[in-house]
C-alpha cells in the first residue's frame, strides 16, 4: 500500500508546530517511563495501571467517538482493531510491564530509539519510503545500542535474571507503537478521532476482561493514588501525548516524529536518578549515547559532511 505525497511542502509554521507537538509528547514519554518504573517497583500491578489509563481516557473521549463515529467504511473492523491493538492496551501491557524487570535506561533506548527504527522498517515495507545513507547509518547505530543493552542483560551485570525479559517486552512495545504511527499516516485520520478510537475501543475490550479475570487491585488503592495515576496515565499519557504525536505525524511525517524520541532516553535516565535513585551504568550510558546519535542521524538532525539532509 502506498500514500500519495502532497504536491506542496508543509508551511514553515506547520512544521515548527509539528516539532513542538512532538517535543510535548517526548516530555510526557520521559515522565511516563520514570513514573511507570516507580509504579512497577511499588504495589501497583500493570493490569491495574492499564485499567486506570483506559477507563479515564475512554470516558473522557467517548463523547468524541459518539459524535464522530467509528469510521468502519473507511477503516473496516480490522483497521479499528489494529489502531486499538497497537497504541492501546497491548502496547501498555508490554512497554509498561517491562519496567517491572528492566531499568529506565534500558526502556528509554529500547522503546524510544526502537520506535523510529521499527517505524522506518514499516514505512519502507508499506509506504514505500526510501532512506539516505546517513539515515541507514543511524538505524545501524540504533541496532548497536539495542545490542549493547541486551548484551548487558544477558551477562547479568548485577541487573537481575529477568532484565532480558523486560528488554524483549520493551522492543515488542516499540514495534506496536511504530505500527500505530504508520497506520495513522496510512488512514489519514485526524488526531482527535484516532485518539478517541484507541482509548474507547481499548476500554471496551480491556475493562470487562480486567474486571472478570485479572484480580482487580484498584479498590485497594487510595483515592489520592487513583487520582494521580488516572491524571497522568489516563489524561497526559493516553490522551495528550497520543494527540500530540498524531498532530506531529500529520505535520512532519511518521519518521520525523519518531526521530525526536532520541531525546527521551537521556531525559528519562537523568530523571530516574533523583526520583528512583537509579544510576545508569557505564554500559547503559554508552547505549544511550549510541542510540541518541543513531536517531539524530536517522532524523537528519546531524548531517555528515558532503551529505544532503535526508
Amino acid at each position: 500500500m502506498t500514500i500519495a505525497q502532497p504536491a506542496l511542502a508543509p508551511a514553515p509554521s506547520s512544521v515548527v508546530g509539528g516539532y513542538a507537538f512532538a517535543l510535548l509528547g517526548v516530555a510526557i514519554w520521559a515522565g511516563w517511563t520514570v513514573v511507570t518504573r516507580m509504579d512497577m517497583r511499588g504495589t501497583m500491578a500493570i493490569t491495574d495501571l492499564v485499567a486506570l489509563r483506559f477507563a479515564t481516557a475512554g470516558l473522557l473521549l467517548l463523547p468524541v467517538l459518539l459524535r464522530r463515529g467509528l469510521p468502519l467504511k473507511r477503516l473496516g473492523v480490522r483497521g479499528v482493531l489494529a489502531l486499538a491493538g497497537t497504541a492501546g492496551a497491548p502496547y501498555v501491557l508490554l512497554a509498561g510491564g517491562g519496567h517491572a524487570f528492566a531499568p529506565v535506561s534500558h526502556s528509554g533506548v529500547l522503546i524510544c530509539c526502537g520506535v523510529p527504527l521499527a517505524t522506518a522498517l514499516l514505512a519502507r515495507l508499506f509506504l514505500g519510503e526510501r532512506f539516505s545513507r546517513p539515515r541507514l547509518i543511524g538505524y545501524g547505530l540504533i541496532l548497536a545500542a539495542a545490542a549493547i543493552l541486551m548484551l548487558e542483560a544477558v551477562l547479568g551485570a548485577g541487573l537481575g535474571p529477568l532484565v532480558l525479559l523486560g528488554d524483549v517486552m520493551f522492543m515488542a512495545g516499540a514495534l506496536l507503537w511504530a505500527s500505530y504511527t504508520v497506520l495513522v499516516r496510512h488512514y489519514g485520520l485526524d488526531p482527535l478521532h484516532s485518539t478517541a478510537i484507541v482509548a474507547t475501543v481499548s476500554a471496551a475490550f480491556y475493562l470487562p476482561v480486567y474486571a472478570l479475570f485479572l484480580d482487580p487491585g484498584i479498590a485497594s488503592l487510595s483515592w489520592g493514588t487513583i487520582a494521580i495515576e488516572a491524571g497522568f496515565q489516563g489524561v497526559l499519557t493516553s490522551i495528550v501525548s497520543l494527540l500530540a504525536f498524531s498532530i506531529a505525524i500529520g505535520r512532519i511525517g511518521a519518521s520525523g516524529t519518531s526521530a525526536l524520541t532520541a531525546l527521551v532516553p537521556a531525559a528519562a535516565a537523568l530523571l530516574a536518578i533523583p526520583v528512583l535513585d537509579e544510576w545508569p551504568s557505564f554500559v547503559q550510558v554508552i547505549g544511550i549515547l549510541t542510540g541518541t546519535l543513531g536517531v539524530a542521524l536517522a532524523s537528519g538532525a546531524i548531517v555528515p559532511p558532503g551529505q544532503t539532509r535526508p
